[in-house]
């Protein structure tokens, strides 16, 4: 049963303009339909003032997650003087049993902002690889959600399904949920993506594919590390 939904957004959209925004919305709606008492926490990524990696494992694997470096077992937070806000994000992936991570598609790939983020996850994946620790993340759900205009979106949610992979998430290989406007690579945006993409929400198509998505997050099980 999932309980407790902590739902990542990371475009630089605002949610009430961002297709990847309403995308992860609808879904969420249909977890609430199946399950009333589902706790779900929003929390706004580009809002976050999220110090940069500092690359620690570079200088040798345990200087990744040292206990050392603060309550977070993270240099760059420890040393921004209290700016660094990933905090808000660590806290929530241990509150949940359930992760929604969201994205537009930028030059074929994710955001610069999901990209930082998860740079900033190293210190709990490292607990696992390399201080042998339990992993943080073993066992919680995934749902990785991608949409944009018409470059590899479909390949965004499948790359960040292949890298979150190594954080001990619990997989499905439906647990993707994808859009993006049109195939054609030269199309030249002229106007918002997001009555197009609410369009076909409101399709069979549209609500097969979030239905899929809620039930491949559900039943969640296979398990990398």
């Amino acid at each position: 049963m999932v309980r407790r939904i902590f739902a990542l957004h990371t475009s630089t959209h605002k949610p009430d303009e961002s297709s990847s925004a309403a995308l992860t919305k609808a879904a969420l709606e249909r977890f609430k339909a199946y399950f009333p008492a589902v706790e779900i926490r929003w929390t706004d990524g580009a809002q976050l003032n999220i110090a940069k990696n500092l690359s620690c494992y570079a200088n040798g694997k345990l200087h990744c997650a040292d206990p050392k470096a603060g309550p977070y077992r993270c240099w760059a937070h420890e040393t921004s003087k209290g700016t660094d806000q990933m905090p808000v994000i660590y806290d929530n992936l241990e509150w949940c049993d359930t992760f929604i991570f969201s994205t537009s598609t930028r030059w074929g790939t994710h955001s610069a902002v999901a990209q930082n983020i998860i740079e900033r996850m190293n210190t709990l994946e490292n607990r696992g690889s390399s201080y042998k620790e339990p992993y943080p993340m073993r066992g919680k759900r995934l749902g990785v959600v991608a949409s944009g205009l018409h470059y590899k979106t479909y390949d965004t949610a499948r790359n960040l399904v292949d890298t979150l992979k190594w954080w001990g998430f619990a997989i499905n290989d439906n647990a993707m949920l994808a859009w993006q406007r049109t195939n054609d690579p030269f199309f030249e945006q002229p106007d918002n993506n997001l009555p197009y993409e609410q369009r076909w929400l409101l399709t069979p198509r549209g609500q097969q594919a979030v239905e899929r998505f809620v039930s491949g997050v559900t039943h969640a099980r296979r398990i990398v590390v």
